[in-house]
């Protein structure tokens, strides 16, 4: 019998600042503390369905901050097994003297109470699928009543070391916890994955310079339009550098392999690009190939439209399936994995960090080059506290000045991946 999909949304609805926040909370029907949520009605994402739910069951108008988190489990619906999602939002309420008044028949009070005593009382009296969500709003209020998405992830890659190390001293509690509340989450939401254990990782890395930079460049030619002289000159001038890696498209790994044949320099590519919409069947297909044509390296899109919405579940498994792939291989490649940063959200790039260490990712790696933006030092240095000892982080790009090069290693990078590796190391 196929199972069918019911989708769901709602969320932490908060009012006040500071000491003074509450947070909005119902009694439902079967005696228990909760938060307003209910169905995706037809043509509704995820978001406006949340906020219309906390409308029609409490009489409160909000605005969306971010995403909490996502659930899923099994139920049964009219003899038929029903697989559940629900997505989390953190929600502010547009009118802070709006009274909530219960307007749907499963939901017996609305109201709001302080921010610690509605902690107490869902603890006692709430649901335990949704024990993660008050650290995690705390955390992700942290976040945004600190600025930190415009004063550190929006903050210049060619910042000076000083300005950086300033924000920085402000940022890494925060950015700590944040990680600590995703663990958290992710226990209580996908309890049968096996986290990368918890490591202190000291950041900034000091005695950076151009020889750093050099060993960790992968000389990158990835735009549509290279031809097979463009990759034969990439690689000329990878070689003359002495770059680990070039990184070029999967047409040109069994020349680039060939050339590169008699050099100290690698064959590196991509699958999955750029979209990150294959099926895990096509990606495993693509390593086996590229592997024989002499790839050492290869990096991996995750499904970034499935870690948009939460979804962990599927990023494991893309992920993982390369990772099985690639060791059943002999030599085995490297598997990085491209998380497109900059179409996450802060706290999607850690929880999709963990989920790809977890899966046995040698690298997490930030972009692909094609998308809004690139690597930036915030995300750079959340993704390398999550990795620790277990992986790597690789940094791509935007990467284009030395300076940038220099504070992408200090705070956490192992690899760069850049088409500028010979302007960085002149």
């Amino acid at each position: 019998m196929k199972r069918s999909i019911e989708r769901a949304a709602g969320g932490i609805v908060v009012r006040g600042k500071g000491e003074q926040r509450e947070v909005l909370l119902i009694d439902d029907a079967y005696g228990r503390v909760t938060f307003p949520k209910g169905h995706l009605e037809a043509g509704e994402n995820w978001e406006a369905a949340a906020v219309r739910e906390v409308l029609e069951e409490t009489g409160v108008e909000t605005r969306i901050l971010a995403p909490l988190g996502r659930v899923e489990y099994p139920i049964v619906r009219d003899g038929r097994p029903v697989r559940k999602q629900v997505r989390f939002f953190l929600l502010e309420a547009i009118d802070s003297d709006t009274t909530p008044k219960h307007q749907a028949e499963e939901v017996r009070a609305a109201y709001f109470s302080p921010m610690d005593e509605a902690e107490q009382k869902h603890g006692k009296e709430g649901y335990e699928n949704w024990s993660f969500v008050f650290r995690k709003a705390r955390a992700v209020l942290a976040w945004l009543d600190g600025d930190f998405e415009q004063r550190w992830r929006q903050i210049s890659n060619d910042a000076r070391p000083e300005e950086l190390g300033e924000v920085w001293q402000f940022a890494r509690p925060v950015v700590e916890e944040l990680i600590a509340a995703c663990r958290d989450e992710l226990t209580t939401v996908m309890p049968e994955l096996t986290q990368p254990p918890a490591q202190k990782v000291e950041l900034p890395r000091e005695g950076i310079g151009v020889e750093e930079v050099r060993a960790a460049v992968e000389h990158t030619l990835l735009k549509p339009e290279a031809s097979v002289v463009d990759v034969e000159n990439l690689c000329r001038e990878a070689s003359e550098h002495r770059f680990p890696l070039v990184c070029i498209n999967p047409q040109h790994v069994g020349s680039a392999a060939a050339f590169l044949a008699d050099s100290e320099t690698d064959v590196c590519t991509v699958i999955g690009f750029p979209l990150g919409a294959t099926s895990p069947e096509g990606l495993a297909a693509e390593v086996v190939e590229m592997a024989a044509k002499g790839a050492r390296e290869i990096d991996m899109v995750i499904p970034v439209g499935s870690m948009v919405e939460d979804d962990v579940w599927t990023v494991y498994q893309h992920v993982a399936r390369v990772v099985r792939t690639a060791q059943s291989l002999h030599p085995r490649p490297e598997i990085k994995v491209i998380l497109e940063t900059s179409a996450l959200t802060f706290d999607q790039v850690i929880k999709s960090s963990l989920v790809s260490i977890a899966a046995g990712a040698d690298y997490i790696k930030t972009s692909t080059g094609f998308h809004k933006g690139g690597a930036v030092v915030a995300d750079v240095s959340a993704m390398a506290m999550i990795a620790g000892r277990v992986g790597k982080v690789k940094a791509s790009g935007g990467v284009r000045t030395q300076i940038a090069a220099i504070n992408m290693l200090s705070y956490g990078a192992s690899r760069l991946g850049t088409s500028s590796g010979v302007k960085l190391v002149r």
